[in-house]
């Protein structure tokens, strides 16, 4: 028995056509996302001093920005430091961490242009099988939303590791692989995640006592037990870590939800209920 025009899903596929036209050109002339690192000294000798830095991703670079806080008072810092190192109790992990493989930024930023491309071709198609009414087309709607799940998931997290996957942030002070120049490290911190507006922070502080600013005489002692937060050596840094994503990235994963995911589930149960109602008459 023929069946009449399934004009829900025609509007559906409609509706996520936009989308997906949209997302071609929001990834080509949109920033992706903003990559923010705020570190403030707020004891300690460096005490005032901080530094800002700001990334923006985009389908074609990764400009950044530095502002430096206190850059006298910084100075003055290292000025008075000496070059006391100690071995480091943490260079294996570090090297353990160095071994991750990471898809590089600027693949990424090839890619995925041409995923988005790849998916409003497979919208169109999928629109054109509901027009005709073609069967199985729903394998169609099963790989069209993999793929743009998938380019969520590489714009919200392997886009942002592409970029910090390279980089090396430590603790200390001009310190090596396997030495340190600071002990009795200690931090805490929390996570933060705004769904509606996009925004992911780390908050954390961070506490410990430069040796080189400890003199030689009481050099074992500080390093044996921490001499309190009243000694010259001890210094402790505040800051926040976070990435703020693009409007159309947020609006992509709402959709990839509601219009990719719960509308064609709803409509095939409306449309199944449909079908069966009247073989109980």
């Amino acid at each position: 028995m023929r069946e009449g025009k399934p004009y829900a899903k025609l509007l559906l596929h409609f509706a996520q056509l936009v989308i997906l036209f949209s997302l071609i050109q929001a990834v080509s002339n949109h920033i992706w996302y903003t990559g923010i690192v705020d570190i403030e000294y707020t004891d300690g000798l460096p005490e005032g001093s901080g530094i800002e830095v700001e990334l923006e991703v985009d389908q074609k670079s990764a400009d950044g920005s530095i502002h430096i806080d206190g850059f006298i008072t910084y100075m003055q810092w290292q000025n008075n430091r000496n070059d006391t190192t100690i071995p480091s109790d943490s260079s294996d992990s570090g090297k353990d961490t160095d071994s991750m493989d990471l898809k590089p930024l600027s693949e990424i930023q090839e890619e995925l242009p041409t995923m988005a491309k790849i998916a409003c071709s497979l919208g169109i198609l999928l629109l054109g099988l509901a027009f005709f009414n073609i069967k199985y087309r729903a394998i169609v709607g099963i790989i069209l939303n993999g793929l743009v799940l998938w380019i969520c998931v590489t714009l919200v997290v392997l886009a942002p590791l592409g970029y910090i996957g390279g980089m090396d942030f430590g603790t200390g002070s001009y310190q090596g692989d396997d030495e340190t120049s600071s002990v009795h490290e200690s931090s805490d911190g929390g996570l933060g995640f705004d769904l509606i507006n996009g925004e992911l922070e780390y908050e954390f502080s961070t506490e410990s006592y430069d040796l080189g600013l400890v003199d030689e005489s009481e050099l074992d002692s500080v390093i044996s037990d921490a001499p309190g937060e009243d000694h010259p050596s001890f210094t402790k840094m505040d800051g926040v870590a976070g990435i703020h994503y693009s409007p159309f990235v947020v609006e992509l994963v709402w959709a990839w939800l509601a219009l990719f995911t719960l509308a064609p589930m709803i409509i095939s149960i409306i449309t199944r209920a449909k079908i069966e109602k009247p073989q109980l008459l």
